[in-house]
């Protein structure tokens, strides 16, 4: 322990020094896994001579910021000063400070705590800003900033219940703030916070919350209970939310509650239209046939954009081409004025008759290299605009780049000792202080070193489209058309699904759990394996660029095999599973595919379809293939 503690001291001063002679950028790549692997096994003497030997190397700092978490606990204030101010600049002392916040707090140090605290916006460590502040008696504008904090409707860290405390006990009436908090927490859907907060009440404002609580619970029993309650403001609020409660389940049966209370109740016009708006939208994503009439009845001023898109949508399967023409342009300019409705509206004017407007509007669609202008260049007939231009209008001097950007020189290093994490950090951190040609030539080094995701995310910084070898790269080409060509899958089609997953980051995880290349569930991934007759795979296994191409190309021959090789269909199944698919057909008549694809009820769903479509079109180019995206576009039938 001693020993560890010199170490870290050691690091912190050996970085004030001299550097011997730079070795190769190899030979101090290696040296860096060599040295952290000395710190992960305790070797401190071998980690300190590895560490002297890498002062010159751009990423040795994160060595030291390594060792500098693993002894935190040990460490001197003025050592901690020294590492925070020397690496001010660096991503990982936002991390170094909180980790040191952490301590500070275990210790009790109050007056320490608030000398490195930053205002950070993080609930736990502001509250526990709040706890030392009331610890030394600094009370100037505390509740100002508690309140912030308390009216939030859903549950806060413990480490905010003494703050909490102070605040109640200084209200003239805390009644009310509790009251706005409950409020808060039924709309955000936390009815076990509102139970909790309304034991803080008396007994009939406790048997009020209760009410509240059974009518988000079992609100249709609840609505017939509430026939018989006195008209007041918070009776009508509690129906109100039942009524929205009940609407998410069976919007027909809220409508029928709704005709049978609304008179009994001086409900404000505001109570009206909220009740009236979720009723129409909760019918129209439980696809009722009274969807349209409800949405159509919705007043001006309670239709807000979700209920002008599910009309238009509604309208566009019914084929209602003069309705749709009205809803259209109706809409608020925000969405009048996107590709998706301009092309919508000249489908829908060709429909009425009007061919000369309808024209205009697909021309000036068809010059975008888009979903909406492949579509509009389809029924022109005309050639996608897909021409190469580079987004860095010369060549780019990397050693020179990197010398004026050294959070850029940073991230390289860090992509290059797989520390993708800490790269990423330093790369974005960098974008801040670059221009537009800059964020340009940055994107090319990313591309350059096979970095696509970065260099993906970089070029859509800037207004830079038709760089489609930065935009649209095709990694892993061998993998690719081997696993196409076995099971006779397009690999346009591969690579466009890849391109909308992952960005082509073979480590990329979702937040639920979805993993590589073509985000492949582990349970989907282990199914896959086992029709393949491979061992279960781990998650490591299924990272593996090989297995997750060879198990996401399968997966999707899978899909494609169930809808009878319909590639919306598949890519559709693809992101939202076969059974939602299935439920998502025409009831009866076959339908267009651009009109199913743009009814499909869930947004990412339908976001996703348009974007495998497009960028399959884009990865044509690249293959040398001249496809119609509308090739792809079978119609849909109600069976398959």
């Amino acid at each position: 322990m001693i020993t560890e503690i010199v170490g870290i001291t050691a690091i912190v001063v050996a970085a004030m020094l001299g550097s011997p002679a730079q070795a190769s950028i190899e030979q101090q790549r290696q040296l860096f896994h060599d040295a952290s692997y000395a710190l992960e096994t305790n070797q401190i003497s071998k980690f300190n001579r590895l560490l002297k030997q890498l002062d010159d190397y751009p990423a040795q700092a994160y060595l030291e910021y390594d060792a500098f978490r693993r002894n935190i606990s040990r460490l001197k204030p003025q050592q901690v000063e020294l590492f925070l101010q020397r690496y001010a600049d660096y991503p990982f002392a936002y991390h170094a400070r909180g980790s040191w916040l952490d301590i500070l707090a275990r210790r009790g140090d109050w007056e320490g705590y608030l000398k490195y605290f930053d205002d950070r916006a993080n609930t736990r460590l502001q509250c526990i800003s709040f706890q030392a502040r009331l610890k030394l008696g600094q009370l100037d504008g505390l509740n100002e900033e508690i309140s912030r904090i308390w009216l939030r409707g859903y549950s806060q860290p413990p480490q905010c219940d003494a703050a909490f405390s102070y605040y109640l006990d200084s209200q003239g009436d805390p009644e009310q703030v509790i009251w706005a908090r409950i409020e808060k927490a039924f709309k955000a859907r936390r009815p076990a916070l509102a139970l909790y907060l309304g034991k803080k009440l008396d007994a009939q404002s406790r048997a009020t919350v209760e009410s509240w609580y059974r009518a988000h619970k079992r609100p249709e029993q609840s609505l017939k209970q509430l026939t018989e309650s006195e008209d007041n403001e918070r009776t009508r609020d509690i129906i109100v939310h039942a009524i929205d409660r009940l609407a998410r389940k069976n919007s027909l049966r809220a409508l029928e509650a709704w005709n049978q209370i609304s008179d009994q109740f001086a409900f404000t016009p505001e109570h009206k239209a909220q009740v009236q708006l979720r009723i129409a939208l909760s019918a129209a994503l439980q696809h009722e046939s009274e969807a349209r009439d409800l949405l159509s009845g919705l007043d001006a001023e309670a239709m807000n954009d979700q209920a002008y898109l599910w009309l238009a949508r509604i309208q566009l399967r019914g084929r209602d081409w003069s309705g749709l023409l009205n809803t259209i342009n109706r809409m608020p300019a925000h969405l009048y004025e996107e590709n998706e409705w301009q092309y919508w509206l000249s489908r829908s004017m060709e429909a009425e008759g009007q061919l000369s407007g309808s024209l205009t509007l697909l021309e000036q669609l068809s010059g975008k290299s888009s979903y909406y202008g492949f579509l509009a260049a389809d029924k022109l007939k005309r050639e996608y605009l897909i021409e190469q231009e580079n987004a860095a209008s010369t060549g780019v001097d990397e050693d020179a780049f990197l010398a004026e950007n050294p959070h850029m020189l940073r991230a390289r290093e860090l992509f290059f000792l797989d520390r993708l994490v800490d790269a990423k950090r330093e790369w974005f951190q960098a974008l801040r202080y670059l221009d537009q040609d800059q964020i340009k030539q940055a994107a090319t080094l990313a591309s350059r070193w096979q970095w696509h995701d970065s260099a993906i995310r970089t070029v859509a910084k800037t207004k830079h489209r038709s760089d489609y070898s930065l935009r649209f790269p095709m990694p892993y080409k061998q993998q690719v058309l081997e696993n196409a060509q076995a099971r006779e899958l397009d690999p346009s089609l591969i690579y466009g699904v890849m391109r909308r997953e992952s960005l082509f980051d073979p480590l990329a995880r979702s937040s639920v759990g979805a993993l590589g290349l073509m985000q492949l569930m582990p349970s989907t991934a282990r199914r896959v394996a086992s029709s393949l007759g491979m061992k279960r795979p781990r998650k490591s296994d299924i990272l593996s660029v090989e297995n997750n191409i060879r198990f996401g190309t399968q997966y999707l021959r899978n899909v494609m095999n169930r809808f009878d090789n319909n590639v919306a269909l598949a890519a559709a199944a693809y992101n939202a599973g076969p059974g939602n698919v299935k439920k998502w057909l025409p009831r009866e008549q076959t339908m267009s595919a651009d009109l199913w694809v743009e009814t499909v009820p869930f947004k990412e769903t339908r976001n996703y379809v348009q974007a495998v479509l497009a960028y399959s079109t884009v990865f044509d180019r690249s293959l040398g293939k001249d496809t119609l995206m509308s090739s792809r576009m079978n119609d849909i039938k109600p069976r398959y």
